[in-house]
């Protein structure tokens, strides 16, 4: 039952004086204990509202819940009352008679074993934690004990538990026939949680994040207001953020803080989420997989149902903003100049995550909205086309493709194309560096225009490319692609000269050290960038050879190569040791950061 009806029935049972044990279970974390509060502030029943409530944790014996209970009833005895005199006249006859038995026993021994009865005569006690007491003591005590207090004294309980963390459940079944009279089960909702929560620890975006808990299911209070703070925290200063900014950070921050704090069940980890597909690759994976007629194993269909709750946050991609909560989460450490880099950066970015947005809720509606009509879907391609450079080459082509599949899309899926290649020649003019030729390592579908484009931008970018980019890229990714092996490949020793000659500063540092990293590991290399390596070898002897350079060349590449403990590859007479060895040495790397 929800936290509302629950409310309504636990008030019922409590009323009715008939019920002398009642249980209130459910998960952990649920609001068991703040429902009872609730109940106990309202009740008519005086009885219930003077309650004595004691908690299990740790007790290890019978002898500490008597003291807890006596602990409790003490600050409610009234000063010179009946109870508390019947109390201390009891004590002061009963001692000698049990110290003439033992001399073992203590004044706490003796004032619990006294008090107890007299204290809990007619009284409603509700025992919590039960599943958090210690082992030594059993279950079976604990309801002996209840029995007993019920029989004799005329007491009635009520006993919060986390059914799900009983770790004696077949005692508690013979108990449950035996003993209690009425059990409810408490099954709060994730929206009940999280109101429960909001009041416990506020915050200025509890919209987005209630959104969140709901289509995460989490009902967790606890977990809740750790989540409610994870956000506060990463977006402290910045509570007037845009709306898609919001939307792009809180479901994900949501969903990893779940995942860490452990409020999901069966949820996906941190890896799939910081590698997880955006929903149009994901969907034209699963289609390709389903038309070649592969298997859907178990792990395909655990992600495939991870996907789905990803799309159902909104959550169309990770970056860096999700790589550094994950690392707050992990480590405790928040670097929020990062953090407002990051939100600048989105807030920068409004039109492109607007963009971004459009294009999703496309998608949503083709695959998931079989209501929507073929028109009205493009119709809503047409407000696509307008912001066509926003999106990257792959989404393009998927829209264009369906576009392709709708009466009457042909002229808006050519104009969509038509207008990314016009914002694309702009952006990677002649000349201008930095674009990577390993542009579509993964092979997703591409328009033949756009791939068109692209192979003749990185035919123009590979006549352009120069050694100290070459090696600059190989060392900073520790790895290359076509473009650096087929420059290495064709290099000849006057153009390694000529090039190390010409660099400067940074350029040279970079392209000497790296070069000699070659040398060093000319295992590693050799076959992928073949006479590459000679030729930088070659270089460097025809510089200490020439007699029109500067003295201080010959003594910065002897120095370089000195450091790098592999000098002797300078002189011709180590050709055959030098092929196919790696050369003992300190490792150029570290001089290159």
């Amino acid at each position: 039952m929800s936290l509302l009806e629950t409310k309504k029935n636990l008030i019922g049972i409590l009323d009715d004086h008939a019920n002398r044990v009642i249980a209130l279970s459910g998960k952990w974390g649920t609001g068991k204990s703040h429902l009872w509060t609730e109940v106990r502030k309202t009740s008519i029943d005086k009885s219930v509202r003077d309650a004595v409530c004691v908690s299990l944790f740790g007790l290890s014996s019978l002898s500490d819940l008597r003291l807890k209970i006596a602990q409790g009833v003490v600050p409610k005895l009234k000063a010179g009352g009946q109870l508390a005199e019947s109390i201390k006249s009891g004590y002061s006859g009963v001692r000698k008679v049990l110290k003439s038995i033992h001399s073992g026993f203590s004044a706490i021994d003796e004032l619990v074993l006294i008090a107890t009865p007299m204290m809990l005569k007619g009284r409603f006690i509700v025992i919590d934690d039960i599943e958090r007491k210690h082992e030594k003591l059993h279950i079976d005590e604990i309801l002996g004990f209840i029995d007993d207090c019920v029989q004799n004294l005329e007491c009635r309980f009520l006993l919060i538990l986390n059914n799900d963390q009983l770790s004696d459940n077949k005692l508690w079944e013979v108990f449950r026939e035996k003993v209690i009279d009425q059990e409810l089960r408490l099954d709060t909702s994730s929206s009940e949680a999280f109101d429960i929560a909001l009041a416990i620890t506020p915050t200025a975006f509890a919209t987005h994040i209630k959104s969140a808990v709901e289509i995460c299911k989490i009902t967790n209070i606890r977990i809740i207001c750790k989540i409610i703070r994870v956000i506060n925290r990463l977006l402290s200063d910045r509570k007037h953020l845009p709306e898609e900014v919001l939307i792009r950070v809180i479901p994900s921050s949501v969903l990893l803080s779940a995942i860490h704090y452990k409020g999901m069940e069966d949820g996906p980890d941190f890896s799939f989420v910081l590698h997880y597909e955006n929903s149009v690759a994901a969907l034209l994976t699963s289609g390709d997989k389903k038309k070649r007629g592969e298997a859907e194993n178990a792990e395909w269909k655990v992600q495939e149902r991870w996907r789905i709750l990803l799309e159902k946050l909104g959550i169309k991609g990770t970056d860096s903003f999700e790589a550094l909560v994950v690392d707050y989460l992990k480590s405790g450490l928040l670097d929020l100049t990062l953090v407002a880099k990051i939100i600048d950066r989105y807030v920068a970015e409004g039109r492109a995550l607007e963009a971004w947005n459009r294009r999703f809720d496309f998608f949503d509606k083709l695959f998931w909205h079989p209501e929507i009509s073929e028109l009205e879907l493009l119709t809503h391609l047409h407000l696509i086309v307008p912001e066509a450079a926003l999106h990257d080459m792959f989404s393009i082509t998927a829209l264009h493709d369906q576009a392709m599949k709708l009466p009457g899309g042909e002229s808006v899926a050519k104009e969509l194309i038509e207008r990314w290649l016009v914002d694309f020649r702009a952006r990677h003019a002649a000349g201008e560096r930095g674009f990577d030729p390993d542009f579509n390592v993964f092979h997703q579908p591409l328009h033949p225009d756009i791939e068109r484009e692209v192979l003749g931008l990185r035919a123009t970018r590979n006549s352009q490319t120069n050694l100290p980019d070459v090696c600059k890229k190989i060392a900073e990714v520790h790895g290359w692609g076509a473009r650096e092996a087929n420059f290495l490949q064709s290099i000849t020793p006057a153009d390694y000269e000529r090039e190390i000659l010409a660099a400067r500063g940074q350029d040279l540092k970079i392209l000497l050290l790296q070069s000699i990293e070659f040398i060093k590991n000319r295992g590693a290399y050799q076959a992928h960038f073949g006479a590459g390596i000679d030729a930088f070898i070659a270089a460097c002897r025809n510089i200490l050879q020439r007699e029109d350079l500067d003295a201080r060349w010959k003594f910065f590449i002897t120095t370089q190569f000195d450091d790098a403990g592999c000098a002797d590859v300078l002189s011709p007479a180590t050709d055959s040791d030098v092929a196919g060895e790696s050369i003992p040495g300190q490792s150029t790397q570290n001089k290159l950061l």
